[in-house]
Order: structure tokens, then C-alpha cells, then sequence
């Protein structure tokens, strides 16, 4: 068995979280209030919810995904992220629209998610012009590579806006072997006692070694957003293996995937992680609350002594007043989203308080799924 600490008790961080729902309620963007009503409170009528979903659904950046949906359900013109070479923005692409969308409460049943989601049965992965990836590999050997393909990236999706279980398995997309696979990366972290036994130096850069499989932000996605994987047993064997992993010595520089004679950026592997210490160092960021979020709604905050220190770090960090005041700050451009990160749902942070809102609410889901796990 792992050995555990107690982190906080439930009754020392009960009155910071109600506190922190209480602030939101009054003063937070539609969308943040129907996810604390619905996904913390687990109270809210479906005459409110649909209320405020309308009101959700008419704002900027929802609209500029909403009229970017091609009739299929495909949002924009590329897949993953922004791209100026065909014509796609911040959300008007499937990956960064669908999320978005799922990220401000739009349930699984919504007309918009679920055209999006069943756009992947009809795109066929590996046609170019669909995923604007070149050279797309079958699905044996695009899971060889660490950090790069659109398998992963799609089942991220697919369980973030609900569809685990209402997904059809079909000749492309296997949500259930995708789950497996990214709770596989993450445990097979064991099999190295070294950095050195999974990197190499190519042309100078340094690059994983052919054939290592190892976990990156994505794969935390899938776990963090599925349920398939989950048991005690799965989250104990998870947890020794986040240890095992943040026990490692990091690279102390980038590392990218070498594939076919090119050299990528791997998809947020967790091969250099800022997380560690990043409250301690003044090093926060928007990513950095995206991560332990992640981690947290995974149950293994609690028996990762990496992520406890972090998590016991952040509540210092709240003043336990009315105005509960935050002692860090992040930049405007924390704002942005992408492949690779976003909180914000608030329509900007000009106001210090939709700043605030944004933040309390992630501070919120991270206690929410450390303490009641």
C-alpha cells in the first residue's frame, strides 16, 4: 500500500470552499455558476440550467464556435489549435471549439457537442485534409510515438464532452482502448530508473528514444475525463506511478519526438514539469492550474507527495475573508486558449474581479475532487 498523508481534513477546507461557492454565485459569468450549481452543488433544475446555457450560448467567443460548425458538426477548419495557413482562430477549430464548449457547460446532449463529437465517425483520420496532420499513421503505429498523433488528442475530446459510453467503437476510433492506453503510459513509468534510459541526443536536440511511450498532458486528460479506469486499485497503481514519475530527474531542456527524419514538439510531455514547486518559486500560471485540476479529478492528489505539497501551498495562498483575496497573479495573456491549456470563462480579465471568479473557480474544482475523492 502507499503510504498517505493527510493533506488537509475535510472540515479545516469546508468553510473556504463555501465560501469560495457563495463569492461565485454572486458575482461569476453564467457559465461558472451553472458548473458550481451542477457539477460541485450537484443542484440545479433543468429549467435553470437551460437558462443559463441560453445565455452561455450568445456569447462572443460560444458564437464564433457556433457559426464555425460546418453541417457535419466539424467546428472550422483545422484540428488541432489555431492555424493562419487555413484560416482558423483561437476557437474556431474542432479541437480548442469542442473543448471550450464542453468547459463552459454545455452537456453531453447539446445539439453542438454532440454534432462535433459525432463528426469524428465521418471524417476518416487518415485523410490529410481532414486532420491537416502529414503523413498520418495507422492506429499500430501511431500509439508507438510519444506525444504525437491524433489518437489521443481525439479520445481527450470525445471524454471531455461526455461521450465515453455513448461513443460507437468503430474501424477508427476505440474509446476504450484509447483509455487503457493512456492509463498504460502513465504506469509504464516503472520500467525506467533513469532519464537517461529514455532519452537520446539527435542533431544536437535532445529527443525521446524510438518506441518510448510516456505520458503527457493529454493522456492526463483522457484519465482525468473517463471513468472506464477507475478503481481503487487503478488509482492506488496510478498514484505509486505519478510518484515514480515526479521522482525522476527532469531534463533541464526540451525534448522533442524525432519521427521520420523531422523533429516535434510532443504534446506537453511530462518530461520537464513546471508544476513541482511552481508556487514556491512564484512560477504559477494558468497551465499550472489546468495540471492540478487535472491530477485532481484523477483522485490521486491525496497519495502523490508532489501534488500535496502544491495543493497545501495554494491554500495558503487564499485569504479566509469575505473578499477572499488571492495573493499571486497571472497575466492578461493567461487568458488565451489552445491545444495545450485555458481557463478562462470568464469574457475578460479587465475587471480584477472576473479575474478572480476564473481563478476561484479553478482553486474550487481542485478542492472539490482533492477532498471529496
Amino acid at each position: 500500500m502507499i503510504e498517505t498523508r493527510m493533506i488537509n481534513s475535510c472540515w479545516g477546507v469546508l468553510p473556504m470552499k463555501q465560501k469560495i461557492i457563495d463569492f461565485l454565485l454572486r458575482h461569476a459569468d453564467p457559465s461558472i455558476v451553472l458548473r458550481v450549481k451542477d457539477e460541485v452543488l450537484n443542484c440545479i433544475s433543468e429549467h435553470e440550467k437551460q437558462t443559463l446555457l441560453n445565455k452561455i450560448a450568445l456569447q462572443k467567443n460560444v458564437q464564433t464556435i457556433i457559426q464555425a460548425q460546418k453541417p457535419d458538426g466539424w467546428i472550422g477548419n483545422h484540428f488541432h489549435g489555431m492555424s493562419k495557413k487555413f484560416n482558423a482562430g483561437m476557437f474556431d477549430n474542432q479541437e480548442v471549439g469542442l473543448r471550450f464548449l464542453a468547459e463552459k457547460g454545455f452537456p453531453p446532449e447539446n445539439e453542438y457537442i454532440f454534432k462535433a463529437v459525432n463528426s469524428f465517425l465521418l471524417k476518416d483520420p487518415l485523410a490529410y485534409e481532414v486532420y491537416r496532420i502529414k503523413q498520418p499513421d495507422p492506429p499500430g503505429t501511431d500509439y508507438t510515438t510519444t506525444a504525437f498523433g491524433i489518437y489521443f488528442i481525439r479520445c481527450s475530446l470525445i471524454v471531455r464532452a461526455g461521450h465515453e459510453f455513448m461513443f460507437p467503437k468503430n474501424d477508427y476510433i476505440d474509446v476504450t482502448h484509447d483509455v487503457t492506453f493512456s492509463f498504460n503510459t502513465f504506469t509504464g513509468v516503472h520500467k525506467y530508473s533513469d532519464i537517461s534510459e529514455v532519452l537520446d541526443t539527435s542533431r544536437k536536440k535532445l529527443c525521446f528514444k524510438p518506441f518510448v511511450q510516456w505520458p503527457c498532458v493529454y493522456d492526463l486528460r483522457v484519465l482525468a475525463h473517463s471513468q472506464g479506469w477507475r478503481s481503487n486499485e487503478n488509482i492506488e497503481t496510478l498514484s505509486n506511478s505519478i510518484n515514480h514519475l515526479f521522482s525522476l530527474p527532469q531534463s533541464g531542456e526540451d525534448v522533442y519526438t524525432y519521427r521520420k527524419g523531422q523533429f516535434y514538439s510532443p504534446c506537453g510531455a511530462f518530461i520537464n514539469m513546471p508544476i513541482i514547486n511552481s508556487i514556491n518559486n512564484d512560477e504559477i500560471t494558468s497551465g499550472w492550474f489546468d495540471i492540478m485540476e487535472l491530477f485532481a479529478r484523477c483522485g490521486v492528489v491525496g497519495n502523490v507527495i508532489a501534488l500535496q505539497n502544491e495543493y497545501e501551498s495554494l491554500l495558503t495562498l487564499i485569504d479566509d475573508n469575505p473578499d477572499l483575496n488571492i495573493n499571486f497573479n497571472l497575466h492578461k495573456n493567461e487568458t488565451s486558449w489552445g491545444p495545450y491549456g485555458g481557463i478562462a470563462l470568464e469574457t475578460d480579465w479587465k475587471s480584477e474581479i472576473r479575474k478572480k471568479c476564473d481563478l476561484l473557480f479553478r482553486i474550487l474544482l481542485i478542492i472539490h475532487y482533492t477532498e471529496c475523492v
